[in-house]
Order: structure tokens, then sequence, then C-alpha cells
């Protein structure tokens, strides 16, 4: 047991070490795992559309051709530093459902330990966050990605090599056969019980609905396709089911088209993600565009939308319930240095991180893509420029009064977020730092109506 628990720990670490980690710990599930961010997704974007134009006058033969990596890879062995973590073992830490996914059009997804991140690629190289690159083969249906020495053996879903772990065990092809019956027929629906339209909507809504899911949707991966489908104001057009053996969940796949070019849709994967306790509740897993570019479609309708999404936010803020709660917030490594934090805090829609001192807008500390609001202390304002010779796009902003206290404003992108930050010095040897990132603290929001609400004790 103790062997087991070592291998996982040295997992954990291992992935840390390797750029898929965050700053405050070495789980991998910090914070730089937990969010594909938006200036990520922008930069990803940007630097793909180029390619995807030029894809779309290329001839489907050249395709095929360029596209010889392209599928999804479930995650099957892990190696690092001579250790090699076993399927069973990976089933028991939970990172049996890490994959990578390489699209057509050189964007992709990296699914590590149930946090998605957005990645692009080219042949023999991926890129994470937009700056880290690492390289990767790909011998038949077998995916290796080495990250700084760390290597992940990865199988393409339905290729050949899927049945890898029934070979290295030297099981036989009718046991390898009765096992995917057995999880057929544990799979709990069917394609006839799946909901479906026409799909048919306005290029408007279409577009519209795209930027939504992407850009204002606090958290599209925890969307279910009831609420798509009401977004849209239709059912979506039921493309086809399946059970995925790597993944263990039931699949759902759907299209909304566009009324004026059937050329023109948005493409849904849905997962059944939580058989047991939700039955049939289907999530996003993934989604892309077909017949127009992501970017212009933001360009259109970005802006109405958040203006729209703003004037909810007041709306709820003004009649959202709160209560009066204090946090002891410590400096990293101190059981002394503290500050206590009084906030009013909303009964519903929000939740307390204890390890990381963030109140986030999700009743799921855990939730993919959420908002918080981060609270950091320590002795001296300058320590919170520790790492500023890594900030971009740095910004000073107004000042702004916080319990009492006038805090130094400034914007800034760090690990692989946007910061609005106040720090300010409390007092001799306390300073602290409130860090916000994805929460509108505009006049009437309720990161605006926390903000106002915070008293400081030290």
């Amino acid at each position: 047991m103790r062997k087991k628990g070592l291998v996982v720990m040295g997992l954990v670490l291992a992935m840390s070490l390797a750029g898929c980690g965050g700053s405050d710990d070495t789980s991998v599930k910090t914070e730089a795992t937990t969010q594909a961010t938006t200036a990520a997704k922008e930069d990803t974007e940007d630097k793909t559309e180029a390619a995807t134009e030029e894809k779309a006058e290329a001839a489907e033969g050249d395709k095929a051709v360029a596209s010889g990596s392209v599928g999804r890879y479930a995650l099957y062995e892990y190696e690092a530093n001579g250790q090699v973590v076993t399927n069973d073992l990976l089933k028991q830490a939970g990172m049996d459902k890490t994959y990578i996914e390489l699209k057509e059009d050189g964007t992709g997804e990296f699914n590590l330990y149930d946090q998605l991140l957005d990645i692009t690629w080219k042949e023999g190289e991926i890129t994470c966050y937009g700056t880290s690159k690492y390289g990767f083969t790909v011998d038949g249906d077998t995916l290796t990605l080495d990250m700084q020495g760390v290597k992940y053996v990865m199988n393409r879903e339905g290729g050949s090599t899927a049945d890898a772990s029934d070979k290295k065990e030297d099981k036989s092809e009718e046991k390898s056969e009765d096992k995917t019956e057995e999880k057929a027929d544990n799979t709990t629906t069917t394609t006839g019980e799946a909901p479906s339209g026409d799909g048919i909507v306005s290029e408007e809504k279409l577009q519209k609905g795209y930027v939504w899911l992407s850009k204002i949707k606090k958290d599209q991966f925890k969307t279910t396709y009831e609420e798509l489908a009401e977004y849209y104001g239709v059912e979506g057009h039921f493309e086809k089911e399946e059970f995925s053996e790597h993944m263990g969940v039931n699949k759902r796949y759907y299209k909304w088209i566009s009324d004026e070019d059937d050329t023109h849709f948005i493409y849904v994967n849905f997962d059944e993600k939580d058989a047991e306790n939700e039955p049939g509740v289907y999530r996003v897993s993934g989604y892309n565009s077909s017949g127009f570019l992501g970017s212009d479609a933001e360009a259109a309708y970005l802006d109405e939308l958040q203006g729209e999404a703003k004037e909810a936010d007041k709306e709820n803020a003004s009649n959202a319930s709160t209560a009066s709660t204090t946090y002891e917030i410590f400096e990293f490594g101190s059981k002394e240095n503290s500050v206590k934090v009084t906030l009013d805090q909303p009964e519903s829609g929000w939740s307390w991180d204890e390890k990381k001192s963030e109140i986030i807008e999700s009743d799921d500390i855990n939730t993919f893509g959420a908002g918080f609001i981060k609270f950091t202390v320590n002795k001296s304002v300058d320590k919170f420029d520790t790492y500023m010779d890594k900030f971009e796009n740095y910004t000073d902003i107004e000042d702004r009064v916080i319990g009492g206290v006038t805090m130094k404003g400034r914007t800034y992108d760090y690990i692989g977020y946007s910061w609005t930050e106040y720090v300010a010095e409390l007092a001799d040897g306390k300073a602290i730092a409130i860090g916000i990132v994805r929460v509108d603290i505009e006049d009437g929001t309720m990161g605006d109506k926390i903000l106002n609400s915070i008293k400081f004790e030290y």
C-alpha cells in the first residue's frame, strides 16, 4: 500500500514539474491546470486563424496527409525518473481520464486530470499556454508525449492499440471482447433516448451561441445539453451516441446549423460525466465551429453579449442574499502572520477554497473556468512583486478604497491569467493583495458588491 501511495505522489509531482502545474502547490488541480484562459485561447486563435484559412483552401487529399496525427489519444502509461506507472495505477490515481485531442485546424485539447487545457500543435510538437512547447511522436495509433523527460504513452481512441492493456497482460482476444461487451451492456443510455431536433437557427444566433459558450458562460464544460438547447431555443441535430472505453463515459454529438448555409454549424460533444449520481445528464466536453471563424463571431457579438451578461449580473447582485463571513488569511509558510478578512458572501453561486484563500464564483471549488477573488498576505508590498519580471502587459490603474484602506491598483497577465490586483500595507509587517480573475467588478456587479463589503482585522 505504501509503495502504491509513493508512486501516485510521484506521478502528481512529476506532472506539476513538467509544466502543467500551478504556482501555489504541486497538485495537478492547481490554478495553471484548471484554466484554459481567455487570453490563452485568444492567443491560440490568432496563431491558428491563418492556418485554418489555408487548410480550407487545400484539397481534401492534402488535408488527410497533413492530418495523420489527428485524433483523440487516451493515457495508457506514464514514465518519470525510470518509474513506470501502469494503467491500473493510473486508474487508482484517477489519471485514466487524461487525454490529448489533436484537431485538423492545428488546435486541440489536453484533458489533464479532468482539467481541460487548450493547446495548439504541429507535427511533433504541442504548445500549452501559448508558450510551453513539448515534443511528441506517433507510431501507428500510439502517441508518446515527452514533457521535460516525463513521458506519456497514449493510445488513439478506436485505434488498433486501444486494447493494449489486454495485450500487455497476455489476455486472450476473446476476453478482451467479453470485457468490451460487458461495458457496452452497462451503458445507461441508448440512442433512442437522446433528444433530437433539426438544430436549425439563424446565422446570427448560431454565432452568438458560439461566443456565449466560449466567452460568456462561466464554466462551459459544466454546461448541460439542456442549457445549450435552451439558449438556442431548439433541440440540437443529433449526430450519434457512443461509449468511450478509455474515458469510461457515454458520449453524444450534436450540431446547431445556420438556416442560411448548412455548412455553417457548431459541433458539440457531450459526456455523461457522472452516470452514477447524474444519470442521463450530459455536459459539454468539447466544441468547434465550422464555416465561420470564432474570432469573427467574437468581433461581431462579444461586446453585445458581455453587456447583456453584465446587466444580468447587476440584477442578480441587487437581489442576492448574502451572509457576513470571516476568513483568516495566513502568509505562505507562516502560522503567525495573518489578516482576518470579513466579507458579504452570496448564499448561493459562490464558495470558499480554504487551501487557496479564494472566493470562487461557483458553488463547486473544483469548477473549471470559474472566476475568483484571491487574497494573499505578505510582510511587505514589495514581496508581491517577486515575479514581476514575468508579468506581461503590466498597467497601473486607479487606486481603490477597500476596507477603509487605499489600495494600489494594477493589471497584468501571469501564469495564464489576466489579473486585476489591489495591494496595500496594512501595518508594519502586514501587507495584503487582492487578485481578481474573470470576475466583473464594475459598479453594481456582484464582484463590486463583495469588494465593497470587505473589512480587515490585523
